[in-house]
């Protein structure tokens, strides 16, 4: 073997690799277009919406309630239990990004209505379900963490209060009267 071919074909190796990343991430990004399609049903888009009950979320969140199982109960009971109310919260947050993907699709119709004072209602109701959305994600993530490590703690605050203004602003629209083309 001659010098230098082995570091020849190391090049050539990663560059056709990084080639067939990209080629793989070009495809994953127009199969996710092709996916995506806007729906144009009002009434379709509401039956999406999931009930989110944040009475009872807000109570799994108490954290007087949490501080006395920590101090009643017996640290395997306890992580037991931790774990039973994370796996809730995660059924909850799951709830709150899809109804916020739901506010978005809400909010695009409403931003194409001839009434300006709808539109811009739409434009900012598109805005705050976009960060419920994102914020929902992210809580997520560090309830799955939780999940694995329950003596970690998520702050859920930013993400209630994100989704609760995401809906009076839909309400506040779902009370005007509306025009869609």
């Amino acid at each position: 073997m001659e010098p230098g071919t082995g570091a020849l074909a190391v090049k050539i190796m990663t560059t056709l690799l990084v080639v067939l990343l990209a080629l793989a991430f070009i495809l994953f990004l127009t199969s996710l277009m092709r996916l995506r399609r806007v729906e144009r049903d009002l009434v379709g888009l509401y039956n999406k919406l999931q009930p989110v009950h944040l009475p009872a979320l807000l109570n799994l969140l108490n954290p007087e309630d949490l501080s006395f199982l920590r101090a009643n109960l017996r640290k395997p009971d306890f992580v037991q239990v931790k774990r039973q109310r994370t796996r809730a919260l995660i059924d909850y947050v799951r709830r709150i990004a899809l109804n916020a993907k739901v506010l978005t699709s809400l909010g695009e119709l409403y931003r194409y209505s001839p009434l300006p004072d709808v539109a811009a209602a739409g434009q900012l109701l598109v805005s705050r379900a976009l960060m419920t959305r994102i914020l929902a994600l992210r809580t997520l993530l560090c309830l799955q963490i939780e999940l694995v490590l329950p003596l970690f703690d998520t702050n859920l605050v930013s993400t209630i209060k994100a989704y609760e203004a995401a809906r009076t602003r839909l309400e506040g629209i779902s009370s005007t009267s509306l025009v869609l083309h």
